[in-house]
C-alpha cells in the first residue's frame, strides 16, 4: 500500500475579519489518497485488511479540525484522529475524504503547523507522510501559449519554449518549484540543465525541473533559459506542456526517481517577467502548453502495439496515431484468438469503443478520439504462436499522404504464463 499524490502542504482558505458571510460554513477538506498495490503474477488480488488511518494533530496551530467522516469510521480522541476505512482490493484506490479544516478567526497568514498520517493495516507494510499547514492560498497563473508559431515547422528543427508562471494569490508559495515538461508525439527534448531529471538518457520525452523558491504573491517569472525539443525528422505533429507545482504537492504522474537521468549543463533558473496576461489557475498547479504540426501534417501515421496478457484475460488499450493525436478512425484487424469485447449495457454512454464491423473476420472500427480515446477491450481467448493483426488509418482525403509505408503496423500477441 502506498500514498498517492499526498500534497506535503496544505494550503487553507483565508478571510478577512471583515468576510463575515464568505467565512460562514466555509471548510477545506482533508483527503488521504492510498492506492493498494498490484497482485503479483501468478497469485491472484489480495485485499489490504483492517486498515487504519491516523493523523496527528498536536502539532497544529490557528485551525479548527471538524466534522469527521463517519463514512471512513472517523473519530477524533484529544490530538489524534483516527479512521478505519473499507478493505481495498490488489491494484484499488480510494481517495479518503477523512474531515474538515477551518481557520481560527483572526488568524494570521502563514504557517501554521504541521499534521502527521500514518497508515496501518493486517497485512501491508506502515506507511507516514507529513504536510505542513498554511493559513491563505496561492492563486497560480501561466503563460498559457507556450509558443507564439503560427504555421506548420520543418520536420527535423528545433522548438525553443520558455514557460513562465506567476503569483496572483495572497500566500507566497515558499521552498522549491518543481516545473514538469512533457513532449507527446514525434518528438523529444534536449537533456540540459543539471536540476532537471529526464525520463530517458537519450531522446527523452518528460523532464522535471527543481527550482528554489519562493513564488510570492504577486511575483511572475519565466525560465532563464529554454527547453529544447527535437522534431523528429518525419514527424507531423505533437504536443508540448509545462506545469508548475509547489515541489511538496507534485503528483505521483509527474515525479521521477532520484536516481533518473540528469542535464550536464548549468541548472536552469527564473527571471522576472511581465505577468499580465496570463490564465489564472488554482493553489496546486498551472500549466501552459503548445500544439505543433510540421509541413508532414499530411502524413497519417500510426504505431504497432502488443497485446500482453494470459489466455482468458481480458485488456483495454487506448487508441491513438503515432504523433499522440487522430483526426479520423483506425481499422483493426484483430489477431487469431482475441475476440472484442464491446460496449456493454450499464457502461457510461459517452465512453467510446472499439465495434465489430465484420466479427467473422476479426475486423474492428475505432471511432476518432472525441476525449476520451477510444478503448480497444479484448479477450485473449486461446493461444496462437505467431499470431498478428494490423492497425491501419486511412490518408486524407483531401490531402496527398507523402509516406503510405507508416499508414499501417502490427498488433502482436504476449502471452503471460
Amino acid at each position: 500500500m502506498a500514498f498517492r499524490d499526498a500534497v506535503g502542504t496544505s494550503y487553507l482558505r483565508h478571510y478577512e475579519p471583515s468576510e463575515v458571510e464568505r467565512r460562514a460554513g466555509a471548510f477545506d477538506p482533508f483527503y488521504v489518497n492510498l492506492t493498494a498495490s498490484a497482485a503479483s503474477p501468478g497469485k491472484g488480488s489480495v485485499r489490504v485488511r483492517d486498515i487504519k488511518v491516523t493523523v496527528d494533530l498536536s502539532a497544529v496551530k490557528s485551525v479548527t479540525i471538524d466534522t469527521m467522516m463517519k463514512e471512513q469510521g472517523c473519530k477524533r480522541s484529544g490530538d489524534l484522529v483516527t479512521c478505519t476505512p473499507k478493505d481495498m482490493a490488489s491494484g484499488e484506490s480510494a481517495n479518503l475524504w477523512l474531515f474538515n479544516m477551518v481557520e481560527w478567526q483572526n488568524a494570521a497568514k502563514g504557517p501554521a503547523g504541521s499534521m502527521k498520517v500514518t497508515v496501518t493495516s493486517d497485512n501491508a507494510p506502515t506507511i507516514h507522510f507529513t504536510t505542513q499547514l498554511v493559513i491563505g492560498s496561492p492563486r497560480l497563473t501561466a503563460r498559457e501559449n507556450l509558443h507564439p508559431a503560427s504555421g506548420p515547422i520543418e520536420p527535423g528543427s528545433h522548438l525553443e519554449v520558455r514557460p513562465a508562471f506567476g503569483n496572483e494569490g495572497e500566500t507566497d508559495v515558499d521552498g522549491d518549484l518543481n516545473v514538469a515538461v512533457k513532449v507527446q508525439g514525434q518528438a523529444t527534448l534536449r537533456r540540459e540543465y543539471s536540476n532537471c531529471r529526464y525520463d530517458k538518457a537519450d531522446a527523452p520525452k518528460k523532464a522535471l525541473c527543481t527550482i528554489p523558491g519562493p513564488l510570492r504573491a504577486g511575483a511572475a517569472y519565466e525560465t532563464d533559459r529554454p527547453f529544447t525539443a527535437a522534431i523528429d525528422k518525419t514527424g507531423s505533429q505533437g504536443k508540448i506542456t509545462a506545469t508548475l507545482y509547489p515541489a511538496p504537492n507534485t503528483p505521483t504522474r509527474d515525479l521521477l526517481p532520484d536516481s533518473a537521468p540528469r542535464g550536464t549543463g548549468a541548472p536552469l533558473g527564473f527571471r522576472p517577467t511581465d505577468g499580465s496576461g496570463f490564465r489564472t489557475f488554482a493553489k496546486e498547479l498551472a500549466f501552459g502548453d503548445m500544439q505543433f504540426r510540421t509541413t508532414r501534417m499530411y502524413d497519417r501515421q500510426v504505431n504497432g502495439f502488443a497485446i500482453k496478457g494470459k489466455v482468458g484475460q481480458t485488456t483495454e488499450i487506448g487508441v491513438m496515431d503515432a504523433g499522440g493525436y487522430f483526426d479520423g478512425d483506425s481499422y483493426v484487424t484483430l489477431p487469431e484468438g482475441v475476440s472484442l469485447i464491446a460496449h456493454q449495457e450499464g457502461e457510461a454512454s459517452e465512453m467510446l469503443f472499439c465495434e465489430y464491423t465484420d466479427e467473422k473476420n476479426r475486423k474492428v472500427l475505432c471511432p476518432a478520439p472525441n476525449n476520451p480515446l477510444p478503448v480497444l477491450r479484448v479477450r485473449i481467448d486461446k493461444r496462437v504462436e505467431g499470431a498478428q493483426g494490423t492497425i491501419s488509418v486511412k490518408p486524407d482525403p483531401e490531402h496527398p499522404d507523402p509516406d503510405l509505408t507508416n499508414n499501417t503496423a502490427p498488433i502482436t500477441v504476449e502471452y503471460v504464463d
